[in-house]
């Protein structure tokens, strides 16, 4: 009868290609993926110690040595198939997807992911045990050629997400750690402030509908439109989609998408009849005909209100459709509106409105301040 020959445990280590101990499976100090190996029946087994750590590996390896002394089947000991971090980047994806994300965020989310992987998989990383802190360190330190700052956040909270959905306990803390803040720079702060239109801007602005758009009833839409949004505040795809039931008896009433707060307002009687008279053949919508994508709709209203803007000569780069919705606060903020009555009004919270609006708002009270009388000599 032949004897099976005793099985071994070796620790192993599975270097990332930029270590420099890459050819030495066997250096104990580098912060590389541990591994254990051994072989029985004339099949290799091998399995991760989930360790970056040569002793805690060791002992791993001391354990699974003691199992397979007791007669454990290779079966019992070999390893299980731990999913690559390719594959559990579309299965993240496919989460978002029925989480219900629009096609264009799922799109930013998809590009974000795969380059993160990308950059892994060029390190030699092939599992999520192989992320380390200095692999997100070194990730972040590529996205310098990033212009936008607000491009940078939303993929930290992207990435950050896919690192939540694929380590555990300590491990995840110290990863998520490693990325620290996105600072936002001078020329973000500046592109973020509040531009609201004047009067005169928006005079011409109206003017040039019917000139940029000559078609009268597509020219009566979009004057519409920005009728709407800077008499309300309304995001542009709120105001899209907006339903005739919203408008009913001469008040706003929706619920944002964007924040899933509810906006009541009270519509001026000449606007209510504009928006009544520019209804489209759906019998449900405002301004969207029901067929296209909402998604669709939104973004060639925004064209169209770019183009607008282009030949009026009052297009800033990067900023439509907010700038009416900056043109409403301005106005509420002049007519002695309180922030709480504007968040009500935009469906945000205080906070967020004192945070875009804190520089508008010093800037309304200097030119009130500026108006009222002064004592004299």
């Amino acid at each position: 009868m032949r004897l099976l020959r005793r099985s071994k445990v070796v620790t192993f280590v599975r270097h990332a290609a930029t270590c420099p101990h890459f050819e030495d499976e066997s250096y104990p100090r580098c912060d590389c993926s541990k591994w254990l190996r051994w072989s029985r029946a004339g099949k290799q087994h091998r399995q991760a110690a989930n360790t970056r750590t040569w002793g805690a590996a060791e002992k791993a390896a001391a354990q699974l040595q003691e199992r397979l002394n007791a007669g454990e089947s290779p079966a019992t000991s070999a390893a299980v198939a731990q999913p690559t971090i390719a594959a559990l980047a579309e299965t993240f994806l496919q989460r978002k997807l029925s989480e219900g994300i629009v096609p264009s965020t799922e799109r930013k989310v998809r590009y974000q992911v795969n380059l993160f992987e990308q950059f892994l998989t060029s390190r030699g990383k092939v599992y999520p045990t192989d992320i380390t802190p200095t692999d997100i360190v070194a990730f972040k330190a590529g996205w310098g050629t990033w212009k936008r700052s607000v491009t940078k956040q939303k993929a930290q909270i992207n990435i950050r997400g896919f690192i939540r959905f694929v380590s555990r306990g300590d491990r995840r803390d110290e990863l998520l750690e490693a990325f620290g803040k996105v600072k936002e720079t001078r020329a973000d702060t500046e592109r973020l402030e509040p531009k609201p239109f004047t009067e005169e801007e928006l005079k011409k602005l109206l003017a040039q509908v019917p000139i940029t758009f000559p078609d009268p009833i597509k020219a009566a839409r979009l004057t519409a439109l920005i009728h709407l949004q800077v008499s309300t505040g309304l995001a542009i795809r709120d105001a899209v989609q907006l339903e005739i039931t919203d408008i009913k008896d001469g008040r706003l009433s929706i619920r944002r998408q964007k924040t899933d707060k509810g906006v009541t307002q009270r519509l001026d009687p000449d606007l209510h009849r504009e928006l009544m008279t520019v209804t489209n053949s759906n019998p449900k919508y405002v301004f969207w005909n029901g067929r296209s994508l909402p998604q669709s709709a939104t973004g060639a209203m925004v064209d169209g209100l770019r183009k607008l803007m282009k030949d009026a000569g009052l297009w800033i780069k990067g900023n439509v459709s907010h700038r009416f919705r900056d043109t409403f606060v301005d106005f509420s903020l002049g007519s002695g509106w309180s922030m709480d009555e504007i968040a009500a009004a935009l469906g945000d919270t205080v906070t967020v409105v004192e945070r875009h609006y804190a520089n508008l708002a010093s800037k309304r009270m200097e030119d009130r301040l500026a108006k009222l009388p002064v004592r004299t000599w």
